[in-house]
C-alpha cells in the first residue's frame, strides 16, 4: 500500500485506498478537503458548500468578512491538532504566512508529507516564522523561489516605508498610499505605522473588514476605516497614511500610490515599491528544506521565473527535488505505469465489476484495487481504457457494466 503525492486539481496524498486533497482548486475530488489559509487561490474549496472542509477559525472568519457565501461543512482545526481520517492522520502546523496559515503533516505507516501552503519564514510585525518539521516527502511553495528574489529585513523595510511616507511623500502635499494585499500585508503596514510612528492610518475597502479579524485575533491595529466620520476628516487634511488593496481605485487626486510586495524586488526603482513579503525569499526556502530533512522534494506554486528551483536545491543541499506534477510520486520516486501492471489492474478491475447494471463508486473500487497493490492512478487509467472502449460507461458518482 504505497503513500503516494500528485496534483489534480489540488495536492492529493493518498494511502492504502483512503486519502485528503490539500488546497483544491476545483471540486473533482470526493477526499475530505484540507485548506491552509484564506487566500482566494488556496481557499476555492469553500465555494462547494457540499465538500467536507478542515481549516482554521481564523481562515473561516476571515472569509465570512469578505462575503463569501455557503460556508457550510466546515470542521474547526487549530495548532497542533490532529486529524485521524483512516491510515492516515493529518498534523496542524503554523505557517507564518497571514492570519490562520497553516501546514499540513501528513503521517502514514509508509512516511510522511508536508505539505507547506505558503510560508513565512521570518518574524514579522504580525506572524511568527513558520515551523519546521522533519519529513520523508516535502511539497513547498516555490513562489518567490528564485535567486533574484532576495527580501531585506523585516525593520530595513518598515524603515524605509515609513521614511518615504513622512519625509517624501507628505511633504509634497501627498497622501502616502499603500497598495497590498488586503490579507496579510495591509495588517504588517498597519502595524509597522502604529509601532514606529504617530500618523494615523486610514483603511479601505477589504483592507478594513480584514483588519477587523485579526484585531478579532488579538492583534493590536490601530486604523480607521476611510468612509467613517474621523477617516474622512483625515484624508481631507492629508495627515495620515492610506492602505488600500491593490487595484483599487480611490475617489482622491493627491493620492502617492506604493505598492507594497514581494514583486517590488524585479522593479529596480522603476516604480515606487517595497519588497514586503508574508512569502519566504529563495534563500529562507533552501534553508529551510535543509533543517526539514526530507528525503525527497516536490516543489509547486512557483511561476516561469521560479521552475527551476527544484535544480537548485539538487544541487545546493543534495536533494533529489522535482516539480509537483499529475504523476504519483513516493517516498522512493516516481510511480511509472508500465503497460503489464495496467493490463494486470484492468483485469483485476474486470474482475471486481462483474454485477450487470451494478453502479460502483470510483472510490471504492479505488479501495478494493489497493488491497491487490495498485495505486489510485493505476486503477484511473484502468477505468479510462475500460470507458474508452465501451467495456464500461460512467455513471454520476462512477462506473457500471455497459
Amino acid at each position: 500500500m504505497a503513500l503516494t503525492v500528485r496534483h489534480r486539481g489540488g495536492v492529493i496524498v493518498e494511502y492504502g485506498g483512503s486519502g485528503i486533497i490539500l488546497d483544491p482548486t476545483g471540486n473533482g475530488s470526493d477526499y475530505p478537503v484540507f485548506v491552509s489559509h484564506a487566500h482566494a487561490d488556496h481557499a476555492a474549496a469553500f465555494k462547494y458548500p457540499d465538500r467536507v472542509k478542515y481549516a482554521t477559525e481564523e481562515t473561516h472568519r476571515l472569509l465570512d468578512a469578505l462575503g463569501w457565501r455557503h460556508l457550510d461543512n466546515w470542521r474547526r482545526i487549530s495548532l497542533g491538532d490532529k486529524v485521524k481520517l483512516d491510515d492516515i492522520e493529518v498534523h496542524v502546523h503554523n505557517a507564518g504566512h497571514v492570519l490562520g496559515s497553516v501546514q499540513f503533516e501528513v503521517n502514514t505507516p509508509e512516511g510522511t508529507v508536508l505539505y507547506t501552503g505558503d510560508i513565512g519564514l521570518e518574524d514579522s510585525y504580525t506572524m511568527r516564522s513558520a515551523e519546521s518539521v522533519e519529513c520523508d516527502l516535502l511539497v513547498i511553495e516555490t513562489t518567490f523561489g528564485a535567486p533574484m528574489f532576495a527580501f531585506p529585513k523585516r525593520r530595513e523595510i518598515a524603515l524605509d516605508m515609513v521614511k518615504w511616507a513622512l519625509m517624501e511623500s507628505m511633504p509634497a502635499g501627498r497622501i502616502p498610499t499603500f497598495k497590498a494585499d488586503s490579507i496579510g500585508n495591509a495588517q504588517e503596514i498597519i502595524r509597522i505605522f502604529n509601532t514606529l510612528t504617530k500618523l494615523p492610518v486610514v483603511t479601505a475597502k477589504s483592507a478594513t473588514k480584514v483588519s477587523g479579524v485579526y484585531r478579532e485575533f488579538g492583534h493590536s491595529l490601530d486604523y480607521l476605516d476611510w468612509k467613517s466620520a474621523e477617516g474622512e476628516e483625515l484624508l481631507s487634511s492629508g495627515k495620515c497614511a492610506l492602505i488600500a488593496p491593490k487595484g483599487s481605485t480611490l475617489p482622491y487626486e493627491n493620492l502617492d500610490s506604493a505598492l507594497a510586495s514581494g514583486w517590488a524586488v524585479l522593479f529596480g526603482g522603476r516604480r515606487r515599491a517595497f519588497p514586503l513579503s508574508d512569502h519566504a525569499d529563495f534563500k529562507s526556502l533552501l534553508g529551510y528544506i535543509r533543517r526539514c530533512r526530507p528525503r525527497r522534494v516536490l516543489t509547486f506554486h512557483g511561476g516561469s521565473m521560479t521552475r527551476d528551483f527544484h535544480g537548485y536545491v539538487q544541487r545546493k543541499l543534495g536533494i533529489e527535488a522535482h516539480p509537483l506534477t499529475s504523476h504519483e510520486e513516493t517516498v522512493s520516486g516516481q510511480v511509472h505505469q508500465n503497460e503489464n501492471r495496467l493490463k494486470t489492474c484492468t483485469g483485476q478491475l474486470m474482475k471486481t465489476v462483474r454485477i450487470p447494471g451494478f453502479e460502483y463508486s470510483s472510490g471504492w473500487l479505488v479501495k478494493e484495487l489497493s488491497k491487490h497493490g495498485f495505486t489510485r492512478g493505476e486503477t484511473e487509467s484502468s477505468i479510462d481504457h475500460l470507458v474508452r472502449h465501451g467495456v464500461l460507461m460512467r455513471t454520476e458518482n462512477g462506473v457500471k457494466m455497459s
